[in-house]
Protein backbone atom coordinates (compact mmCIF):
# COMPACT_ATOMS: atom_id res chain seq x y z
CA UNK A 1 0.00 0.00 0.00
CA UNK A 2 2.38 3.19 -1.49
CA UNK A 3 0.01 5.56 -2.04
CA UNK A 4 0.82 8.11 0.56
CA UNK A 5 3.16 11.21 0.98
CA UNK A 6 6.11 10.85 3.24
CA UNK A 7 8.35 14.23 3.47
CA UNK A 8 12.09 14.15 2.42
CA UNK A 9 13.14 17.24 3.37
CA UNK A 10 15.99 18.11 1.44
CA UNK A 11 17.92 21.33 1.27
CA UNK A 12 16.55 22.34 -2.30
CA UNK A 13 18.88 24.99 -3.32
CA UNK A 14 16.67 25.87 -6.37
CA UNK A 15 13.82 26.83 -4.51
CA UNK A 16 13.33 30.60 -3.06
CA UNK A 17 10.89 31.06 -0.26
CA UNK A 18 10.75 34.66 -1.47
CA UNK A 19 6.10 36.33 -0.57
CA UNK A 20 4.03 35.02 -3.44
CA UNK A 21 3.62 38.39 -5.17
CA UNK A 22 7.46 39.91 -4.23
CA UNK A 23 7.96 42.08 -7.33
CA UNK A 24 12.09 41.08 -6.83
CA UNK A 25 11.12 37.34 -6.78
CA UNK A 26 11.05 36.98 -10.61
CA UNK A 27 9.67 33.31 -10.48
CA UNK A 28 10.24 30.78 -7.18
CA UNK A 29 11.98 28.44 -9.20
CA UNK A 30 15.64 29.00 -11.14
CA UNK A 31 15.21 26.77 -14.07
CA UNK A 32 17.92 28.00 -16.42
CA UNK A 33 20.46 25.16 -14.83
CA UNK A 34 17.58 23.34 -13.58
CA UNK A 35 16.16 20.17 -14.09
CA UNK A 36 18.94 18.29 -16.60
CA UNK A 37 18.55 14.90 -15.02
CA UNK A 38 16.17 12.56 -12.48
CA UNK A 39 18.04 13.49 -9.08
CA UNK A 40 16.99 17.32 -9.88
CA UNK A 41 13.22 15.99 -11.35
CA UNK A 42 13.22 14.11 -8.16
CA UNK A 43 14.53 16.78 -5.99
CA UNK A 44 11.47 19.41 -7.82
CA UNK A 45 8.88 17.01 -6.79
CA UNK A 46 10.35 16.72 -2.92
CA UNK A 47 10.33 20.77 -2.77
CA UNK A 48 6.68 20.33 -4.15
CA UNK A 49 5.67 18.01 -1.58
CA UNK A 50 7.40 20.26 1.02
CA UNK A 51 5.20 22.86 0.28
CA UNK A 52 2.61 21.21 0.43
CA UNK A 53 3.10 20.04 4.03
CA UNK A 54 3.62 23.67 4.91
CA UNK A 55 0.79 24.64 3.49
CA UNK A 56 -1.45 22.32 5.66
CA UNK A 57 0.81 22.94 9.15
CA UNK A 58 -1.68 22.65 12.07
CA UNK A 59 -4.78 23.09 10.10
CA UNK A 60 -4.70 26.80 9.57
CA UNK A 61 -7.28 26.36 6.34
CA UNK A 62 -9.89 24.86 8.78
CA UNK A 63 -10.75 28.46 9.93
CA UNK A 64 -11.96 29.06 6.38
CA UNK A 65 -14.44 26.22 7.38
CA UNK A 66 -15.55 27.42 10.39
CA UNK A 67 -18.81 28.51 9.45
CA UNK A 68 -19.55 25.30 8.88
CA UNK A 69 -22.17 23.59 11.28
CA UNK A 70 -19.56 21.14 13.09
CA UNK A 71 -16.87 23.28 14.63
CA UNK A 72 -16.52 26.05 16.99
CA UNK A 73 -13.98 27.87 18.24
CA UNK A 74 -12.34 30.28 21.20
CA UNK A 75 -9.33 30.29 18.82
CA UNK A 76 -9.59 34.53 17.68
CA UNK A 77 -8.48 33.59 13.83
CA UNK A 78 -10.73 30.69 13.78
CA UNK A 79 -13.90 32.82 15.55
CA UNK A 80 -13.74 35.17 12.78
CA UNK A 81 -15.03 32.81 10.29
CA UNK A 82 -17.07 30.83 12.60
CA UNK A 83 -19.14 34.74 13.35
CA UNK A 84 -18.97 35.79 9.80
CA UNK A 85 -16.89 38.83 10.46
CA UNK A 86 -13.67 37.38 8.67
CA UNK A 87 -10.96 39.93 7.57
CA UNK A 88 -8.32 40.42 5.34
CA UNK A 89 -5.03 39.84 7.92
CA UNK A 90 -6.37 36.57 9.22
CA UNK A 91 -2.91 34.96 9.61
CA UNK A 92 -4.54 31.54 9.03
CA UNK A 93 -5.68 31.87 5.55
CA UNK A 94 -2.99 34.53 4.57
CA UNK A 95 -0.25 32.12 5.17
CA UNK A 96 -2.52 28.96 3.26
CA UNK A 97 -3.09 31.54 0.72
CA UNK A 98 0.76 31.88 0.21
CA UNK A 99 2.08 29.07 0.84
CA UNK A 100 -0.09 27.18 -1.80
CA UNK A 101 0.70 29.62 -4.22
CA UNK A 102 4.08 28.73 -3.19
CA UNK A 103 2.88 24.93 -4.50
CA UNK A 104 1.72 25.95 -7.87
CA UNK A 105 4.39 27.73 -8.63
CA UNK A 106 6.78 25.17 -7.90
CA UNK A 107 4.79 23.08 -9.85
CA UNK A 108 4.27 25.04 -12.43
CA UNK A 109 7.74 25.30 -13.32
CA UNK A 110 8.41 21.57 -12.61
CA UNK A 111 5.86 21.25 -15.36
CA UNK A 112 7.30 23.56 -17.68
CA UNK A 113 10.72 22.11 -17.59
CA UNK A 114 10.14 18.27 -17.12
CA UNK A 115 10.55 17.66 -21.49
CA UNK A 116 14.80 18.65 -21.28
CA UNK A 117 15.97 16.82 -18.79
CA UNK A 118 18.00 13.57 -19.41
CA UNK A 119 15.88 11.16 -18.06
CA UNK A 120 13.86 8.02 -19.25
CA UNK A 121 10.33 9.06 -20.34
CA UNK A 122 8.86 6.87 -17.32
CA UNK A 123 11.26 9.25 -15.01
CA UNK A 124 10.28 12.67 -16.16
CA UNK A 125 5.92 10.80 -16.57
CA UNK A 126 6.07 10.25 -13.12
CA UNK A 127 7.68 14.33 -12.12
CA UNK A 128 4.86 15.64 -14.13
CA UNK A 129 2.91 13.79 -13.06
CA UNK A 130 3.06 14.41 -9.82
CA UNK A 131 3.29 17.95 -10.41
CA UNK A 132 0.33 18.14 -12.44
CA UNK A 133 -1.70 16.39 -9.41
CA UNK A 134 -0.10 19.09 -6.71
CA UNK A 135 -1.23 22.10 -9.20
CA UNK A 136 -4.81 20.65 -9.23
CA UNK A 137 -4.83 19.97 -5.92
CA UNK A 138 -3.85 23.26 -4.91
CA UNK A 139 -6.12 25.17 -6.91
CA UNK A 140 -9.23 23.40 -5.82
CA UNK A 141 -8.69 24.60 -2.28
CA UNK A 142 -8.38 27.88 -3.24
CA UNK A 143 -10.84 28.12 -5.27
CA UNK A 144 -12.65 26.73 -2.75
CA UNK A 145 -12.39 29.07 -0.42
CA UNK A 146 -12.00 32.25 -2.13
CA UNK A 147 -13.71 31.36 -5.63
CA UNK A 148 -12.31 34.29 -8.04
CA UNK A 149 -8.63 34.20 -7.81
CA UNK A 150 -5.41 34.59 -10.27
CA UNK A 151 -4.70 31.86 -12.09
CA UNK A 152 -1.46 31.12 -13.45
CA UNK A 153 0.46 28.41 -14.98
CA UNK A 154 3.58 29.89 -15.78
CA UNK A 155 6.26 31.75 -12.80
CA UNK A 156 6.08 35.62 -15.23
CA UNK A 157 4.13 36.83 -11.79
CA UNK A 158 2.22 39.67 -12.61
CA UNK A 159 1.29 42.80 -9.91
CA UNK A 160 -1.77 43.39 -11.70
CA UNK A 161 -3.04 40.33 -12.77
CA UNK A 162 -6.77 39.31 -13.10
CA UNK A 163 -8.83 37.61 -10.70
CA UNK A 164 -9.80 34.11 -12.71
CA UNK A 165 -13.78 32.79 -12.74
CA UNK A 166 -14.32 29.87 -10.96
CA UNK A 167 -15.00 28.51 -13.76
CA UNK A 168 -11.66 28.60 -15.96
CA UNK A 169 -10.28 27.55 -12.22
CA UNK A 170 -11.99 24.45 -12.67
CA UNK A 171 -11.13 23.75 -16.35
CA UNK A 172 -7.63 23.99 -15.43
CA UNK A 173 -8.27 21.56 -12.46
CA UNK A 174 -9.85 18.80 -14.70
CA UNK A 175 -6.93 19.19 -17.52
CA UNK A 176 -4.83 18.67 -14.34
CA UNK A 177 -6.30 15.78 -12.80
CA UNK A 178 -6.77 13.90 -16.46
CA UNK A 179 -2.50 14.63 -16.70
CA UNK A 180 -2.32 13.14 -13.39
CA UNK A 181 -4.40 9.90 -13.95
CA UNK A 182 -2.63 9.16 -17.17
CA UNK A 183 1.09 9.61 -15.61
CA UNK A 184 0.42 8.35 -12.62
CA UNK A 185 1.40 4.73 -11.28
CA UNK A 186 -0.93 2.91 -9.36
CA UNK A 187 1.29 1.90 -6.65
CA UNK A 188 5.19 3.37 -6.16
CA UNK A 189 6.38 -0.03 -5.41
CA UNK A 190 9.47 0.52 -7.71
CA UNK A 191 10.40 3.83 -7.10
CA UNK A 192 12.32 5.19 -4.55
CA UNK A 193 9.85 7.51 -2.76
CA UNK A 194 8.20 4.99 -0.84
CA UNK A 195 4.95 6.58 -1.11
CA UNK A 196 3.31 9.56 -3.47
CA UNK A 197 0.36 10.50 -5.77
CA UNK A 198 -1.35 7.69 -7.74
CA UNK A 199 -3.46 7.39 -10.93
CA UNK A 200 -6.19 6.12 -8.15
CA UNK A 201 -5.42 9.46 -5.83
CA UNK A 202 -5.85 11.23 -9.75
CA UNK A 203 -9.16 9.68 -10.29
CA UNK A 204 -10.58 9.97 -6.66
CA UNK A 205 -9.74 13.73 -6.06
CA UNK A 206 -11.66 13.90 -9.95
CA UNK A 207 -14.87 12.37 -8.97
CA UNK A 208 -15.27 14.93 -6.10
CA UNK A 209 -13.97 17.88 -7.98
CA UNK A 210 -17.14 16.50 -10.72
CA UNK A 211 -19.21 16.80 -7.59
CA UNK A 212 -18.43 20.30 -6.99
CA UNK A 213 -18.55 21.73 -10.02
CA UNK A 214 -22.47 20.42 -10.40
CA UNK A 215 -23.24 22.96 -7.31
CA UNK A 216 -22.56 26.86 -6.41
CA UNK A 217 -20.93 28.58 -7.67
CA UNK A 218 -20.75 26.58 -11.05
CA UNK A 219 -24.25 24.80 -10.66
CA UNK A 220 -23.18 22.66 -13.94
CA UNK A 221 -25.96 19.50 -13.42
CA UNK A 222 -23.75 17.90 -15.96
CA UNK A 223 -21.07 17.28 -13.85
CA UNK A 224 -23.19 14.59 -11.50
CA UNK A 225 -22.74 11.70 -14.19
CA UNK A 226 -19.28 12.81 -15.03
CA UNK A 227 -18.54 12.43 -10.65
CA UNK A 228 -20.36 8.95 -10.91
CA UNK A 229 -18.33 7.63 -13.49
CA UNK A 230 -15.10 9.03 -12.37
CA UNK A 231 -16.09 7.52 -8.38
CA UNK A 232 -17.25 4.21 -10.50
CA UNK A 233 -13.94 3.83 -11.93
CA UNK A 234 -12.14 4.11 -8.80
CA UNK A 235 -14.76 1.40 -6.86
CA UNK A 236 -14.54 -1.08 -9.47
CA UNK A 237 -10.49 -1.08 -9.24
CA UNK A 238 -10.16 -0.51 -5.17
CA UNK A 239 -8.34 -3.98 -5.02
CA UNK A 240 -5.76 -2.71 -7.64
CA UNK A 241 -5.50 0.25 -5.90
CA UNK A 242 -5.14 -0.95 -2.39
CA UNK A 243 -8.64 1.06 -1.02
CA UNK A 244 -10.78 -0.19 1.78
CA UNK A 245 -13.60 0.63 4.37
CA UNK A 246 -11.23 0.09 7.23
CA UNK A 247 -13.55 -2.25 9.52
CA UNK A 248 -13.80 -0.14 12.44
CA UNK A 249 -14.39 3.63 12.39
CA UNK A 250 -12.35 3.75 15.38
CA UNK A 251 -9.44 2.11 13.71
CA UNK A 252 -8.96 5.12 11.65
CA UNK A 253 -7.80 7.69 14.21
CA UNK A 254 -5.73 5.35 16.82
CA UNK A 255 -1.79 5.57 16.22
CA UNK A 256 -1.15 2.86 14.88
CA UNK A 257 -3.25 3.26 11.87
CA UNK A 258 -1.95 6.47 10.65
CA UNK A 259 -0.90 4.62 7.47
CA UNK A 260 -3.83 2.82 6.27
CA UNK A 261 -5.99 1.71 3.40
CA UNK A 262 -8.51 3.80 3.90
CA UNK A 263 -6.11 6.68 2.83
CA UNK A 264 -6.85 7.57 -0.86
CA UNK A 265 -4.46 10.56 -0.20
CA UNK A 266 -2.50 12.19 3.07
CA UNK A 267 -0.08 14.28 4.36
CA UNK A 268 2.82 12.25 6.35
CA UNK A 269 4.75 14.11 9.07
CA UNK A 270 8.33 14.13 10.99
CA UNK A 271 8.53 15.90 14.34
CA UNK A 272 11.95 16.51 13.43
CA UNK A 273 11.67 19.20 11.08
CA UNK A 274 10.55 22.76 10.67
CA UNK A 275 6.60 23.13 10.13
CA UNK A 276 6.83 19.05 10.35
CA UNK A 277 4.88 17.72 12.65
CA UNK A 278 0.81 18.15 13.74
CA UNK A 279 -0.75 19.40 16.98
CA UNK A 280 -3.49 17.59 18.68
CA UNK A 281 -3.50 20.32 21.44
CA UNK A 282 -5.66 22.04 19.16
CA UNK A 283 -8.44 20.11 19.26
CA UNK A 284 -8.02 19.34 23.50
CA UNK A 285 -10.09 21.16 25.96
CA UNK A 286 -8.35 23.50 28.68
CA UNK A 287 -8.64 20.76 31.42
CA UNK A 288 -6.44 18.77 29.71
CA UNK A 289 -3.78 21.10 28.83
CA UNK A 290 -5.28 21.62 25.11
CA UNK A 291 -5.41 25.33 23.77
CA UNK A 292 -9.07 25.23 22.48
CA UNK A 293 -8.62 25.64 18.73
CA UNK A 294 -11.77 24.64 17.84
CA UNK A 295 -14.47 21.73 19.03
CA UNK A 296 -17.72 20.09 18.54
CA UNK A 297 -21.28 22.43 18.09
CA UNK A 298 -23.64 21.26 20.36
CA UNK A 299 -26.67 21.05 17.76
CA UNK A 300 -24.63 18.76 15.87
CA UNK A 301 -23.04 16.89 18.50
CA UNK A 302 -26.69 15.86 19.30
CA UNK A 303 -27.95 15.27 16.17
CA UNK A 304 -25.18 13.00 15.84
CA UNK A 305 -26.50 9.39 15.49
CA UNK A 306 -25.53 7.07 18.22
CA UNK A 307 -22.79 4.38 17.72
CA UNK A 308 -19.07 3.63 17.23
CA UNK A 309 -18.79 6.29 14.82
CA UNK A 310 -19.97 8.68 17.53
CA UNK A 311 -18.01 7.29 19.89
CA UNK A 312 -15.03 7.40 18.59
CA UNK A 313 -15.46 10.98 16.94
CA UNK A 314 -15.99 12.97 20.37
CA UNK A 315 -15.37 13.15 23.86
CA UNK A 316 -18.58 14.28 25.58
CA UNK A 317 -17.26 13.03 29.33
CA UNK A 318 -14.06 14.06 31.09
CA UNK A 319 -11.91 11.92 33.50
CA UNK A 320 -10.66 14.64 35.72
CA UNK A 321 -7.46 14.30 37.87
CA UNK A 322 -9.10 14.26 40.90
CA UNK A 323 -11.06 11.28 40.39
CA UNK A 324 -14.27 12.86 39.45
CA UNK A 325 -15.56 12.62 35.72
CA UNK A 326 -17.25 15.94 34.69
CA UNK A 327 -19.70 16.04 31.42
CA UNK A 328 -19.72 18.25 27.95
CA UNK A 329 -21.51 21.37 29.63
CA UNK A 330 -19.24 21.19 32.82
CA UNK A 331 -16.01 22.27 30.54
CA UNK A 332 -14.88 25.80 30.38
CA UNK A 333 -16.02 25.53 26.97
CA UNK A 334 -19.51 23.53 27.69
CA UNK A 335 -19.04 21.47 24.37
CA UNK A 336 -17.87 18.16 23.39
CA UNK A 337 -14.72 18.11 22.15
CA UNK A 338 -13.08 15.89 19.01
CA UNK A 339 -11.35 13.43 20.31
CA UNK A 340 -10.17 11.31 17.06
CA UNK A 341 -7.66 13.30 16.57
CA UNK A 342 -5.63 13.01 20.23
CA UNK A 343 -4.12 9.67 20.25
CA UNK A 344 -0.56 10.37 19.63
CA UNK A 345 2.83 8.31 21.41
CA UNK A 346 3.03 8.77 25.48
CA UNK A 347 -1.28 9.85 25.63
CA UNK A 348 -2.07 8.13 28.28
CA UNK A 349 -6.31 7.73 27.65
CA UNK A 350 -6.22 6.64 31.90
CA UNK A 351 -4.60 10.19 32.66
CA UNK A 352 -5.21 12.67 29.66
CA UNK A 353 -4.54 15.62 31.36
CA UNK A 354 -0.63 14.88 31.15
CA UNK A 355 0.80 16.62 28.94
CA UNK A 356 3.00 15.15 26.20
CA UNK A 357 3.90 17.61 23.60
CA UNK A 358 2.68 19.78 21.29
CA UNK A 359 4.08 17.82 18.38
CA UNK A 360 3.08 14.95 16.57
CA UNK A 361 3.46 12.78 13.67
CA UNK A 362 0.10 12.75 13.05
CA UNK A 363 -1.48 11.98 9.69
CA UNK A 364 -3.02 14.81 7.65
CA UNK A 365 -5.87 12.67 5.82
CA UNK A 366 -6.59 14.93 2.82
CA UNK A 367 -9.43 12.09 0.85
CA UNK A 368 -10.17 9.09 2.33
CA UNK A 369 -12.23 5.95 0.16
CA UNK A 370 -15.25 6.94 2.23
CA UNK A 371 -15.98 10.32 0.07
CA UNK A 372 -15.51 8.16 -3.05
CA UNK A 373 -18.17 6.08 -1.83
CA UNK A 374 -20.23 8.98 -1.04
CA UNK A 375 -19.38 10.86 -4.18
CA UNK A 376 -20.49 8.16 -5.95
CA UNK A 377 -23.91 7.66 -4.06
CA UNK A 378 -24.72 11.15 -4.60
CA UNK A 379 -23.84 11.71 -8.05
CA UNK A 380 -25.50 8.47 -9.54
CA UNK A 381 -28.61 9.30 -7.57
CA UNK A 382 -28.78 13.04 -8.92
CA UNK A 383 -27.50 11.92 -12.67
CA UNK A 384 -29.89 9.14 -12.95
CA UNK A 385 -31.72 7.76 -9.80
CA UNK A 386 -30.92 6.43 -6.47
CA UNK A 387 -30.72 3.11 -8.24
CA UNK A 388 -29.22 0.07 -5.67
CA UNK A 389 -25.30 0.13 -6.96
CA UNK A 390 -26.25 4.50 -5.34
CA UNK A 391 -27.65 2.84 -2.52
CA UNK A 392 -25.04 0.14 -2.18
CA UNK A 393 -22.00 3.01 -1.53
CA UNK A 394 -23.89 4.68 0.83
CA UNK A 395 -24.59 1.91 2.98
CA UNK A 396 -21.09 0.24 2.84
CA UNK A 397 -20.06 3.50 5.15
CA UNK A 398 -23.26 3.74 6.76
CA UNK A 399 -23.29 -0.28 7.82
CA UNK A 400 -19.32 0.58 9.30
CA UNK A 401 -20.85 3.72 11.39
CA UNK A 402 -23.27 1.11 13.04
CA UNK A 403 -26.25 2.33 11.24
CA UNK A 404 -28.99 0.56 9.28
CA UNK A 405 -28.98 0.45 5.38
CA UNK A 406 -30.85 3.85 3.79
CA UNK A 407 -34.75 3.77 4.15
CA UNK A 408 -35.49 2.47 0.22
CA UNK A 409 -37.52 4.34 -2.29
CA UNK A 410 -36.18 8.34 -1.64
CA UNK A 411 -36.48 10.54 -4.08
CA UNK A 412 -33.26 11.90 -5.57
CA UNK A 413 -33.66 14.86 -3.39
CA UNK A 414 -34.11 13.26 -0.22
CA UNK A 415 -31.23 10.67 -1.11
CA UNK A 416 -29.23 13.37 -1.86
CA UNK A 417 -29.75 14.78 1.49
CA UNK A 418 -29.16 11.28 3.54
CA UNK A 419 -25.92 11.42 1.81
CA UNK A 420 -24.42 14.75 2.59
CA UNK A 421 -25.75 14.09 5.86
CA UNK A 422 -23.38 10.89 5.80
CA UNK A 423 -20.58 12.25 4.74
CA UNK A 424 -21.38 15.64 7.47
CA UNK A 425 -21.24 12.85 10.12
CA UNK A 426 -18.27 10.56 8.75
CA UNK A 427 -16.22 13.96 8.22
CA UNK A 428 -16.74 15.87 11.00
CA UNK A 429 -14.41 18.06 12.91
CA UNK A 430 -12.01 19.67 10.29
CA UNK A 431 -10.93 17.02 7.99
CA UNK A 432 -9.35 18.84 5.09
CA UNK A 433 -10.61 18.24 2.53
CA UNK A 434 -14.16 16.97 3.05
CA UNK A 435 -15.41 19.33 5.71
CA UNK A 436 -19.30 19.54 6.17
CA UNK A 437 -18.62 23.63 5.43
CA UNK A 438 -17.82 22.74 1.92
CA UNK A 439 -21.56 20.96 1.41
CA UNK A 440 -22.54 23.65 2.89
CA UNK A 441 -21.49 26.34 0.08
CA UNK A 442 -21.72 24.16 -3.06
CA UNK A 443 -25.86 23.49 -1.90
CA UNK A 444 -26.18 27.22 -0.74
CA UNK A 445 -27.28 26.12 2.82
CA UNK A 446 -25.07 28.54 4.72
CA UNK A 447 -27.42 30.43 5.81
CA UNK A 448 -30.07 27.97 7.10
CA UNK A 449 -27.24 26.74 9.01
CA UNK A 450 -26.39 29.73 10.54
CA UNK A 451 -29.79 30.36 11.39
CA UNK A 452 -30.45 27.10 12.92
CA UNK A 453 -27.01 27.33 15.46
CA UNK A 454 -27.91 26.54 19.29
CA UNK A 455 -28.70 29.42 21.61
CA UNK A 456 -24.86 28.67 23.47
CA UNK A 457 -22.59 28.89 20.48
CA UNK A 458 -20.95 31.88 19.49
CA UNK A 459 -23.48 35.12 18.59
CA UNK A 460 -23.27 35.81 14.90
CA UNK A 461 -21.78 39.31 13.81
CA UNK A 462 -23.04 39.49 10.19
CA UNK A 463 -25.92 36.95 8.90
CA UNK A 464 -24.08 35.34 5.96
CA UNK A 465 -25.23 35.78 2.54
CA UNK A 466 -23.07 34.76 -0.84
CA UNK A 467 -20.33 36.82 0.09
CA UNK A 468 -19.81 35.07 3.05
CA UNK A 469 -19.35 31.67 1.39
CA UNK A 470 -16.24 32.57 0.95
CA UNK A 471 -12.71 34.03 2.34
CA UNK A 472 -11.66 37.62 2.37
CA UNK A 473 -7.99 37.97 0.03
CA UNK A 474 -5.08 38.42 2.24
CA UNK A 475 -4.50 42.20 2.61
CA UNK A 476 -1.05 41.51 2.11
CA UNK A 477 -1.86 40.89 -1.72
CA UNK A 478 -4.46 43.42 -2.37
CA UNK A 479 -2.02 46.03 -1.28
CA UNK A 480 0.08 44.83 -4.01
CA UNK A 481 -2.53 44.19 -6.46
CA UNK A 482 -5.48 45.79 -5.98
CA UNK A 483 -7.14 43.81 -8.83
CA UNK A 484 -7.87 40.75 -6.54
CA UNK A 485 -9.50 43.03 -4.09
CA UNK A 486 -12.02 44.28 -6.48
Amino acid sequence: MKKYIYTLIIAITAISCTDFLDEESKGLLVSEAFYQNAEELDLAVTGIYNYIVDAAFNDQVTAATLGGNDITSEFNDFQEFDVFNATGDNAQTSRYWAETYRTIAASNDLILNYTKAEATEQEKNLAAGQAYFARAYSYFTLVRLWNEIPLYTSNEISEDIQKSSPQEVYELIVEDLKMAEQLLPEQWDDHKRDIGFTSGAAKSLLAYVYLTMAGYPVNDPSNYALAAGKAQEVIDNEDRYGYRLLDNFGDLWKWESRFNDEIVFGLFYNINFRNNQRAPFGQMPTEYGGWDVYFAEINFFNDFPAGPRKDATFMSEFLMENGTTINWSETLQKHPYYRKYWDIPGLDWNQPWVYVSWKSERTNVILRYANVLLVYAEAQAMASSPDASAYAAVNRVRNRAGLPDLTAGLTKEAFRDSVVAERSWEFAGGEFAVSPWYDLVRLERVEQAAADRHPWELSIVNMPDKEDYFAPYPEVDVLINPNIGD
